[in-house]
């Protein structure tokens, strides 16, 4: 399967485009053999499955519905028409079918571009109330934020009818999300690039995913309005949405500017970003983000907020002497760092400077590698098995995700574009090594919950085999460098921890 092919596998305009090659090789064959005539019905049925997007949904208009319902059918029948003429030709050898095959070609031909034109048509239709569908969905979502921290503040009774008007504005919102999301999927089918295709494919589903936190934060804030961390949540997910519907409401302004019959603006749609080959030779020193930049990453920034929330939530789980082993300790450390990290993104904390970042994104590798050195003791005392198999594949994905920060971090860079992509980058790398580290945490915990392994500082090393399918494990002496080393380092990175990076780092990056 060609490159064009993978990524426009599983779209309309895709299997339209396919069709309409194989019609051509038809036509340059003088014919199609019985392969080829299965594969020009199996792409017919594609095509007829993927069209069901557009004619299934609720808000494509009637007279849209119809034009594609009657293209649809004139495309097969053209093609079976085509069939019919290629069987014909296969069992004689005259050419007296000759002007009927390129008459079944031309007409499956420019019966598939009158569809393609009517799917585009139909999309654009419902991209164009993208924008005004955002604006309200984001005030709905700003509008469970202000209801959800009110029930902290009223009466019972006012409680009760502010608890009737969220259940209704989530209802508004669940359609809202309905409606875009539909009009995300129809974007991803008539989308001219991979770039674009990729772009509407993720917005659907991170749509599917986040959109629905909204609305459940919200309650939650309502049922428990007390909870600093059910407020934090709802605003994490308030932000989250804003971001998923700016994204949404930019992606459909790029197709319709691309299909708005003006083929030209395809020409640039590929050029590189600014900044990206740059030839500015003077290096800039370290430099805060102005507020553009800071909007340009404020989406990795709560992604990042995310996942330090996550992490957090599975350090919870540890209970009595097992919370302060080191495992939990490393891991908070980190999920400490991150948050550094993501106040950074927003102009907030101590991390003032682009080298702060990359000072702390240091630290981060550090503690990621001395967690992994801790866990890699802790695995040889987890008897084989599927848990430990999964243990030891998450472990081994660290060192790699390790190396590709710091290769990041130690990267020269050379302009103030470059090193915003810098920035963007060091973002990107923390959050895969958060997201494994994540995984090799719960890992842990599961060991530790199937009372397989008792994480007990108090417990003799010596006895780690206590019988049966069980065991003792003692984490004294349990560290990344072993007893005795290393604390001026640990401190050192503590103070990291906290977001009070220390400009300095690597010398590739002292002159940014």
């Amino acid at each position: 399967m060609t490159h064009a092919a993978q990524w426009e596998a599983g779209t309309a305009l895709g299997a339209l485009r396919g069709l309409s090659t194989q019609v051509r090789a038809a036509r340059a064959r003088g014919g199609a053999d019985s392969a080829r005539r299965r594969a020009l019905a199996a792409t017919l049925r594609a095509l007829v499955e993927r069209t069901h997007d557009f004619t299934d949904s609720a808000y494509t208009s009637h007279e849209h519905r119809q034009r594609i319902l009657s293209l649809a059918e004139r495309i097969a029948y053209e093609l079976e028409r085509l069939v019919a003429v290629a069987v014909s030709l296969e069992e004689q050898t005259g050419n007296s079918s000759g002007a009927a095959l390129e008459s079944a070609c031309n007409g499956a031909t420019s019966a598939a571009s009158e569809l393609e034109r009517a799917l585009v048509v139909a999309a654009r239709d419902q991209a164009k109330d993208l924008a005004p569908l955002a604006e309200e969905a984001r005030k709905l979502a700003s509008d469970l934020a202000h209801i959800g921290n009110r029930q902290r503040k009223i009466a019972s009774s006012c409680g009760e009818r502010e608890s009737e008007r969220l259940h209704s504005i989530a209802s508004q919102l669940h359609e809202q999300l309905d409606h875009i999301i539909e009009v995300c999927k129809l974007l991803r089918h008539i989308a001219m690039s991979e770039t674009l295709q990729v772009s509407a494919k993720f917005a659907e589903i991170n749509l599917r995913i986040y959109g629905p936190q909204v609305v459940t934060a919200a309650r939650t804030l309502a049922a428990h309005p007390s909870s600093a961390a059910a407020r934090e949540n709802l605003d994490v997910f308030v932000d989250m949405w804003a971001w998923l519907l700016a994204d949404a409401a930019r992606l459909a302004k790029e197709l319709l500017d691309l299909t708005d019959e003006r083929p030209d603006k395809q020409q640039y749609s590929s050029l590189p970003r600014p900044g990206k080959h740059g030839t500015t030779t003077k290096p800039l020193k370290a430099v805060r983000l102005d507020s553009d930049e800071q909007a340009k990453i404020a989406k990795s920034g709560l992604e990042m907020k995310m996942m330090s929330s996550e992490m957090d939530a599975e350090t919870e789980k540890w209970q009595g002497a097992d919370e302060n082993n080191d495992i939990v300790k490393r891991a908070k450390n980190m999920s400490s760092m991150a948050f550094a990290m993501y106040q950074f993104t927003k102009g907030e904390g101590r991390l003032n400077t682009t080298q702060d970042l990359f000072t702390q994104a240091e630290y981060f590798a550090e503690e990621a590698n001395r967690l992994y050195k801790i866990v890699r003791q802790f695995s040889y005392q987890v008897p084989a098995g599927t848990i430990k198999k999964e243990l030891l594949e998450h472990l081994d994905k660290v060192p790699t995700y390790v190396q590709q920060l710091q290769f990041t971090v130690k990267e020269p860079t050379v302009g103030r574009a470059a090193t915003f992509s810098k920035v963007d980058n060091v973002i990107q790398e923390t959050k895969h090594l958060m997201n494994v580290i994540s995984k090799v945490v719960t890992t842990c915990f599961d060991c530790a919950n199937k009372g397989l392994i008792l994480l007990d500082k108090e417990i003799n090393k010596t006895s780690t085999n206590t019988g049966g399918d069980s065991y003792k494990l003692d984490f004294t002496g349990l560290s990344a460098a072993g007893a005795g080393r290393g604390s001026a380092r640990d401190e050192e990175a503590a103070g990291g921890a906290c977001g009070d990076a220390k400009p300095g780092g690597s010398s590739s990056d002292t002159a940014m």
